[in-house]
């Protein structure tokens, strides 16, 4: 099973040094409970330790996995990850405006807007002027 895992963790390392000759920004992993992160191809490096699969991009959170819990690894043109948004070490209040551009709330931090918005898109501006595209599926 580690030789299988070693291999698959090779064989996309080497399709993520060409990444730049792809049109997918991004790499998203699939947990066995149905959950996806994404993180950007940009600077990516993966490492492989224990059973766990690590991957770190330049400006973005590094993601951690158990690999027993991962059921599906694949190039994107979506983010589906959300990222922190934080102040020296404060979680930000934020505005959420719907796709058509009306403001539809204010939020103590993008973890309550998440858990509060129904599906859809949304824009998110923070207090400190940080703007981000969220899917909520």
């Amino acid at each position: 099973m580690r030789k299988y895992i070693f291999l698959c963790v090779l064989a996309l390392g080497a399709l993520i040094g060409r990444a730049d000759d792809y049109p997918y920004p991004y790499l998203a992993f699939q947990t066995t409970d149905g959950s996806v992160s994404t993180i950007s191809t940009a600077g990516l490096t993966l490492a492989y330790t224990d059973g766990t699969l690590t991957a770190a991009a330049t400006g973005a959170t590094t993601l951690t996995f158990e690999t027993a819990k991962l059921a599906l690894m694949y190039f994107t043109n979506t983010a589906t990850g959300i990222a922190a948004l934080t102040a020296q070490g404060q979680t930000q209040a934020v505005e959420v405006f719907a796709a058509d551009g009306r403001s539809v709330g204010r939020f103590g931090s993008l973890q309550e807007a998440t858990t509060r918005l129904a599906k859809g898109t949304y824009v998110v501006k923070a207090q400190h002027g940080q703007t981000l595209k969220i899917a909520i599926q």
